[in-house]
């Protein structure tokens, strides 16, 4: 667990840090005519990738180390957790950050708030929600909120 840990939390580092470069190319507020320049959101998630990225590695390491300490000193370790490579809780994450990915490239495609709608059908699904209702709900709250937030408050018009 802790090597697919460790592996996640460099890959969100790799992925953060790649997006630092065409995100720091965008034009900030005083470039446009908007309040909020397009370059304040994507920094903004992205610095958080790095915090929360850099943070798990370390919790991971400092993990990895306690482990070992008790394994030297002749503790047993809790109950074996059940393999359930095969799963999709198991592998949940994966499948969030394709699915993030794949929505960044559908926004070029078929535009925001339908790449929105999709992308919150698909994450309520892979998070668990099994019932139409709420993930209608969800998918409606978040188109209402892009459309509100972004064009409405912010003066953003969408792509």
């Amino acid at each position: 667990m802790r090597t697919r840990l460790t592996l996640f939390a460099i890959v969100v580092l790799v992925l953060a840090s790649a997006g630092l470069i065409p995100t720091l190319q965008l034009p900030d507020s005083e470039a446009v005519s908007t309040f909020i320049g397009p370059q304040l959101w994507p920094l903004s998630l992205l610095i958080a990738l790095l915090l929360f990225g850099a943070f798990l590695l370390w919790e991971t390491r400092k993990s990895a180390g306690k482990q070992s300490d008790l394994h030297e000193a002749g503790d047993e370790p809790e109950a074996a957790i059940p393999n359930h490579r095969l799963s999709i809780a198991a592998s949940r994450h994966w499948y969030l950050m394709a699915a993030t990915v794949i929505y960044t490239l559908m926004m070029q495609a078929i535009g925001f708030l339908p790449a929105t709608a999709l992308f919150a059908l698909v994450v309520s699904w892979l998070l668990g929600a099994r019932h139409w209702g709420p993930i209608l709900a969800t998918v409606a709250i978040a188109v209402v909120l892009i459309q509100g937030v972004f064009v409405l408050l912010l003066g953003i018009p969408l792509p």
